[in-house]
């Protein structure tokens, strides 16, 4: 009778063994199992099938610890900071002012007066509380200690002005600052090569406004234009809106002084698809720069990656660039569809007149933006890009 126990104690340590080693299956619920959840996730998402994967409730607090960071994010910019209290912060200090031109991992490159440093950035310093991933950007006024020859410590980051971010793709709840104290975005887009993308260019619009930052368009390679009248005229919409347009090619030199023109005295951020000439046209304004450029694949038909970060250079005639990887999007994050629409003035202008006041202007009778776009008030590709960012974002 014990032999025969033991044999079966011995069957179920086995069995056991066998099943610890297995992976578990991770199983899926339709989005009327997942309803209960709702009131801790963001709306679902389902397939087609109406599938949607498991996924772990958050904490009860967790949503609301989240909206705070996303307030957090927003509150560190000071738009009504005054330039001049970098200095007289420095001068009430026993440390030197620098800016910020280049990131890495736990080191940063500051120009001090005529120096350019390594910065070791003070352990104390942390993003924690911020709403931001990254402790140090470019552009951040700094106050560096020295230590040994060619090297500083970054003992404190000053307020900032505004500020360039998008959602970081690790922790999607906070946000990675590309750049700060900017005074312009300029957006660059090529005709061809890869082919202009006005999508993008609304969504680096509405990214500008909503950092505070006048928006320039800059359209390169006019030279690979048939007809650069047929260019100008699919983008005049946005001249009528009152944003300056800017007109270029690195390679005949087209537009380049009247870029170094609207560069000139202030700090401008570049922001574009890789492979639409960003390098190349800072390269053309600044030829001291040497900065890498390369030709869009063949296969694909898009922008290679030469940035790899921002990097931020000095201008001869005073101001500063920042040059950016190729960023395919921003991001809306914290953008509500009921908010789009201040983002497209002439649009907001037409559903005055709508019928219902909670227009969507997609299906609903009596919609004055359809007939506006009829009158050519509303060009049909910025309506177009109105609605598919509308339905991509959270109601």
């Amino acid at each position: 009778m014990a032999k025969h126990k033991a044999k079966i104690k011995e069957r179920q340590r086995q069995a056991w063994q066998q099943e610890r080693g297995k992976k578990k299956v991770i199983r899926h619920n339709t989005a009327a199992n997942q309803e209960k959840h709702r009131a801790d996730w963001l709306p679902l998402q389902a397939n087609e099938l109406g599938v949607i994967a498991d996924r772990r409730i958050m904490p009860r607090d967790e949503l609301s610890r989240r909206h705070m960071v996303e307030h957090l994010a927003a509150t560190t910019l000071d738009a009504g900071f005054d330039d001049s209290r970098w200095d007289e912060i420095a001068a009430e200090s026993s440390f030197s002012l620098g800016v910020v031109v280049e990131v890495g991992r736990g080191l940063c490159r500051v120009i001090v007066g005529e120096e350019t440093l390594i910065g070791d950035i003070r352990g104390s310093l942390i993003a924690e509380g911020s709403g931001f991933t990254n402790v140090v950007a470019v552009g951040d006024r700094v106050l560096v200690s020295p230590l040994e020859e060619g090297h500083g410590l970054v003992e404190d980051v000053l307020s900032r002005r505004s500020g360039l971010a998008r959602p970081d793709p690790f922790y999607r709840h906070l946000k990675q600052l590309i750049a700060a104290n900017l005074d312009q975005l300029l957006i660059v887009a090529a005709w061809r090569q890869p082919h202009i993308w006005l999508g993008l260019i609304d969504e680096y619009l509405i990214a500008a406004a909503r950092n505070n930052l006048a928006a320039v368009i800059c359209i390169n390679k006019v030279d690979l234009a048939r007809d650069e009248d047929e260019c100008r005229a699919l983008v005049q919409a946005y001249g009528d809106l009152g944003y300056d347009l800017l007109f270029t090619s690195a390679v005949t030199g087209a537009g380049v002084a009247q870029l170094r023109q609207t560069l000139q005295g202030k700090t401008t951020v570049l922001a574009g698809l890789s492979g639409v000439g960003k390098s190349s046209l800072l390269s053309a304004v600044e030829p001291g720069l040497a900065l890498r450029a390369r030709t869009v694949s063949e296969k694909s038909g898009e922008g290679r990656h030469t940035t790899t970060q921002a990097n931020m250079w000095p201008l001869t005639a005073g101001g500063y660039v920042v040059d950016t990887p190729g960023i395919r999007e921003l991001g809306l994050s914290g953008l509500r569809q009921a908010d789009l629409v201040e983002f497209y003035p002439e649009i907001a202008n037409a559903a005055a007149a709508c019928r219902f006041r909670d227009c969507t202007h997609s299906h609903e009778p009596g919609c004055a933006v359809k007939q506006a776009i009829t009158d050519g008030t509303v060009a049909v590709w910025r309506y177009e890009n109105y609605v598919k960012i509308y339905g991509e974002l959270p109601a």
